[in-house]
C-alpha cells in the first residue's frame, strides 16, 4: 500500500511539474532606474564621474550610427522607451591609462525604491574599431569593489556594433542604496583614443521585481 501510495504521489508530483512548466510565469522583472548616458536630463541624480563628453556631437564620427537611433527597438529597449541617439566613453581621451580615478574607469550610482532588492543590470555598450574590451564592478556593503562580470573581450573586427550585456547582482549587494556602478576599460589604447577616447555606453538599466522609478 505504501509502494503504491508513494508511485501515486511520485506521478502526481510530475504531472504538477510539467503543467507548471507548460505555464510557467513570464520574467516580472521591471526598470527600476535607468540612465540614458549622454542625456543630462537622464543623467541627474545618478553622480556620473569619469566619462568623457556627449557624443558624437563633440568628435562627431559613426559611433555605431547611434544619431538614427530613434524610439523603440533601434536603441534595443522596448517599444516606447526613449532612446537619446547620444553616449559618453567610460575612458575619455584626456584620462590616463590608469584602472584608478580618472583614468580608465566611469562610475555611476542607480537608485532604487523600497521593496524587493533590483536583480539584475542591463547595459548597451559599443563594440567598435577600437578593441572594447571592458569589466563590470560593484560596490560591497563593505565599501569595495566587488566583479560583476568577467571580463568582456570585444569582437576585433572594425565593425561598429552595439550590444546589450546583461549582469546578474550579488544577493548581498540587492539591498545596497544606491547601487554603485563601476566600468573599466581593459583593452590597448587604440590610435585614435586620443580624440575620441574608448568604450562607448548608450545606457544602463537597473531592473528588479520592486516598483520602478526609472525614467
Amino acid at each position: 500500500m505504501q509502494k503504491k501510495l508513494f508511485v501515486t504521489f511520485l506521478v502526481a508530483g510530475v504531472g504538477l511539474s510539467v503543467a507548471f512548466s507548460a505555464f510557467a510565469l513570464p520574467n516580472l522583472l521591471n526598470r527600476v532606474d535607468f540612465v540614458n548616458i549622454g542625456d543630462v536630463n537622464s543623467e541627474t541624480g545618478h553622480n556620473l564621474a569619469g566619462w568623457g563628453p556627449v557624443e558624437p556631437s563633440t568628435n562627431g564620427g559613426n559611433w555605431g550610427e547611434i544619431g538614427n537611433d530613434v524610439l523603440g527597438t533601434d536603441c534595443d529597449l522596448a517599444d516606447g522607451q526613449i532612446c537619446d541617439a547620444v553616449c559618453r566613453v567610460a575612458y575619455s581621451a584626456t584620462e590616463p591609462d590608469s584602472p584608478d580615478n580618472n583614468g580608465r574607469s566611469a562610475y555611476l550610482t542607480l537608485n532604487k525604491n523600497k521593496g524587493w532588492g533590483p536583480k539584475e543590470i542591463k547595459m548597451r555598450v559599443l563594440d567598435g574599431i577600437a578593441d572594447d574590451d571592458f569589466m563590470v564592478f560593484i560596490k560591497n556593503k563593505k565599501g569595495n569593489w566587488v566583479v560583476l562580470a568577467d571580463e568582456y573581450n570585444s569582437d576585433p573586427s572594425a565593425t561598429e556594433v552595439w550590444k546589450v550585456h546583461t549582469f546578474a547582482l550579488p544577493f548581498s549587494t540587492w539591498n545596497n542604496k544606491p547601487i554603485e556602478l563601476r566600468i573599466m576599460a581593459t583593452a590597448s589604447d587604440w590610435n585614435q583614443k586620443a580624440t575620441y577616447g574608448q568604450l562607448g555606453v548608450d545606457w544602463i538599466e537597473l531592473l528588479g521585481p520592486g516598483r520602478s522609478n526609472g525614467k
